[in-house]
């Protein structure tokens, strides 16, 4: 993993500006911030039976970006770009989607987002977050058709992401 050249890629920064941002306003938001009208709709604490679920799906999301990881191998790389010398993968996680590590950072922070707050923010944050992976995902298959030409073929038979 060339860390170095990750630091330097856009959209490793503006992943981690978003992790951070919603992993510090999911706790704090309800509890902190009055939204004035939209208040209940946005800033409340759903149950717990609800924020149990959150738990689930964010469970589930975690189990996706971890089989994905562990998928790529050493091809593993944060940046949009493939590393010198890494080969196609098309099995284990990505023989079901093509961005499983995206769709279950998707899941992820929408889990998370239910567990400390509510479903219409959750819906809110998987929405922004889905826009924000599939842009990074269209981005990173024009390097994956410019390096691997059978990459063509495999975006035909395989779902980019499962949302």
């Amino acid at each position: 993993m060339d860390l170095a050249k990750a630091a330097r890629d856009p959209w490793v920064w503006a992943q981690l500006a978003l992790v951070l941002l919603i992993g510090v306003a999911a706790p704090v938001m309800p509890r902190h911030i009055n939204l004035g009208n939209a208040d209940f709709l946005l800033n409340r604490v759903d149950p717990p039976r609800i924020r149990w679920v959150g738990s689930a799906i964010m469970l589930a999301g975690g189990v996706m970006l971890i089989w994905g990881a562990r998928s790529l191998g050493r091809n593993l790389t944060p940046g949009i770009e493939p590393l010198p010398g890494a080969e196609l993968v098309t099995s284990g996680a990505y023989a079901h989607v093509r961005h499983p590590i995206y769709a279950g950072a998707v899941l992820l922070l929408a889990g998370y987002t239910l567990v400390w707050s509510n479903w219409t923010m959750a819906l809110l944050v998987a929405a922004g977050a889905l826009q924000f992976f599939k842009a990074k995902a269209k981005r990173e298959e024009t390097w994956l058709i410019e390096r691997f030409p059978q990459y063509q073929s495999y975006r035909w038979q395989v779902r980019r992401m499962v949302l």
